[in-house]
């Protein structure tokens, strides 16, 4: 099956040694690190575009921790809830640095036959699944750098799809999904990091829920799931920091205020939204 379509004139996309070539000779190399780069220059608005360097280190120590390993587990069930497909291919859009993306590839392997997809604006996040996938010895999952407003996949290729805490595209959404295929989408619930924000700001504002009607799709699970996570040290709680929106939004003085701290017991909380395609 061909996956990959052309970011210029939409043609498939067929692999020609180390280079997807579609008929119109639009050529993307795939990188000595495994990962295609089909991000076009009108779609950058800086020079590497996505989440910073800094960020992503951050996001990679943080993670490693293990601290959300109780949402991917969760989203692990709700793959196994739902699917009623043995063979079928998998794609994390906005996959970030692989941390959920490797674990549920190499957790559904032992029971599916999977074939994985990330796809991320960030060349440093890319950089790091890729390492991870290499250093855990992973095949069948394929990273690309790409835009979420113009996938790099063709109509119709994905059975199950997950998107965490990053921005989404309603018709392309749509558009690479299968036919009754599913779509995950996580969020933090309006509570998510509570304590970490009251060392930061005067006063907490909870999150607020995001618009959970999409078009073309059927909500037809929503899953609440939180923790409380202790960080024992201050490179822990830097480290979650960093990897927040809150890091690029804080004044100096509370950014003091979190060096000064040791350890920080705080609630990490989640909304996990299912959703099954449908006709319009």
């Amino acid at each position: 099956m061909k996956v990959y379509r052309c970011p210029v004139c939409h043609k498939v996309l067929k692999m020609n040694n180390n280079t997807y070539q579609c008929e119109n000779h639009h050529n993307f190399d795939i990188s000595s690190r495994g990962y295609t780069n089909f991000l076009l220059a009108n779609q950058k608005h800086s020079v590497n575009p996505g989440d910073s360097k800094e960020m992503i280190l951050s996001r990679v120590k943080f993670l490693e921790l293990d601290y959300y390993a109780f949402l991917r587990q969760e989203i692990l069930k709700i793959i196994d809830k739902y699917s009623i497909e043995k063979d079928f291919i998998f794609c994390d859009l906005a996959c970030g640095e692989g941390y959920y993306t490797n674990y549920l590839h190499q957790s559904l392997q032992k029971k599916y036959n999977i074939v994985t997809y990330g796809v991320d604006i960030s060349k440093y996040a890319i950089i790091e699944a890729c390492k991870k996938q290499k250093s855990n010895n992973l095949s069948n999952i394929n990273y690309c750098i790409g835009n979420l407003m113009n996938l790099p996949y063709m109509d119709e290729t994905f059975y199950f799809m997950l998107n965490c805490f990053a921005l989404l595209d309603e018709k392309e959404f749509y558009r690479v999904l299968k036919d009754k295929g599913f779509f995950i989408r996580v969020l933090p619930d309006f509570d998510h990091l509570y304590q970490l924000k009251e060392k930061i700001y005067d006063k907490v504002i909870l999150n607020s829920m995001k618009e959970k009607k999409l078009k073309g799709f059927k909500l037809i699970d929503e899953i609440h799931i939180k923790n409380n996570i202790t960080l024992k040290t201050n490179d822990e709680i830097m480290s979650l920091f960093k990897m927040t929106p809150y890091y690029y939004k804080t004044s100096l003085d509370s950014i003091n205020k979190l060096n000064q701290l040791n350890s920080l017991t705080t609630i990490a909380s989640f909304v996990l939204l299912v959703y099954q395609k449908e006709k319009f």
